[in-house]
């Protein structure tokens, strides 16, 4: 906006609501601007707050880590190939898999299939 528009629309408010009415016209006009400002400032923190928040949970995370006593340093990847290749692996082959379904009560549990067109 331009001198000259401004110079425009308070000639046009002075001539609306005149001399005795306009200083206060621009005070409330004035407190709504900084209420708006306020609130959009609020919103602005809060947004950036929830977007921050994860990265600063893991740097506390790591930092917590770093400082324990007897704390490990970081693997490189070969390191946990080398630990993997020696560990036994656990295999769950020989467990027969639970039936879900045994834990009900036998009233609420049916193994017939109803509604099924033979």
């Amino acid at each position: 906006m331009g001198f000259t528009e401004i110079l425009l629309i308070m000639g046009i408010a002075l001539i609306l609501f005149g001399p005795e009415d306009l200083p206060e016209i621009a005070r409330t006009i004035g407190k709504v601007v900084y209420e708006i400002r306020k609130a959009t400032q609020d919103v602005t923190k809060e947004i950036q707050g929830s977007i921050d928040m994860p990265s600063n949970v893991l740097n506390k995370a790591l930092d917590l880590t770093e400082h324990l006593p007897g704390a490990k340093p970081p693997q490189t990847p070969s390191e946990t190939e080398d630990s993997q290749t020696n560990e036994e692996l656990l295999t769950f082959e020989d467990e027969k898999p639970a039936d879900p379904l045994a834990e009900l009560p036998s009233d609420m549990v049916s193994y017939v299939e109803k509604g099924a067109s033979r």
